[in-house]
């Protein structure tokens, strides 16, 4: 019995390495290709509340500046070295007696960087909010509208539009 054992073990170590003998390796290549393609994105939370101008503290005064930061911006951009972007904003109409400044906040850096306080004094004028932006994806940056009563005029209730573009810097 022992003997038979030895012959089938002897019989199963030469197939073993019959088999290891004749194991054949293969390979082949690929070449993986990805086009990161430019971006530049812009978005806001939504609309501002209304400022509501209303009778000063202090009669014979005009009335109190109006803000709202209730909402937010954001952007993702990337560029080629050497090139940055910024935020425009132009507003279809301005509104009588009143002034309309805007902020947008920015981290600084590649993230751009605010120019601070900017007054609307024309319509269909592109002025600058952010510049400096470089490869940056920058979310929750506060916009700070405030109206600011110049003269008082007759009491009225208008709307415009104001629209952000992100461009590149020139």
């Amino acid at each position: 019995m022992k003997t038979l054992a030895k012959v089938l073990l002897a019989a199963v170590l030469v197939v073993g390495l019959e088999a290891v003998a004749m194991a054949v390796t293969d390979s082949c290549t690929q070449t993986v290709t990805i086009t990161f393609s430019e971006i530049a994105d812009i978005a806001v939370s939504g609309d501002p509340a209304t400022l509501t101008i209303s009778a000063p503290a202090t009669t014979g005064q005009l009335p109190a500046d109006q803000t709202d930061a209730t909402t937010t911006m954001a952007w993702t951009s990337n560029v080629a070295v050497g090139l940055t972007r910024k935020i425009t904003g132009s507003i279809d109409g301005l509104f009588a007696n009143i002034d309309l400044y805007v902020t947008i906040a920015a981290p600084g850096g590649t993230d751009g960087t605010s120019v601070g306080e900017t007054l609307f004094v024309a319509a269909i004028t592109n002025y600058d909010f952010v510049t400096a932006i470089g490869n940056s994806n920058t979310s929750s940056q506060t916009i700070t509208y405030r109206a600011s009563v110049t003269s008082l005029g007759t009491p009225y209730t208008t709307s415009q539009i104001v629209t952000w573009t992100l461009t590149e810097d020139a």
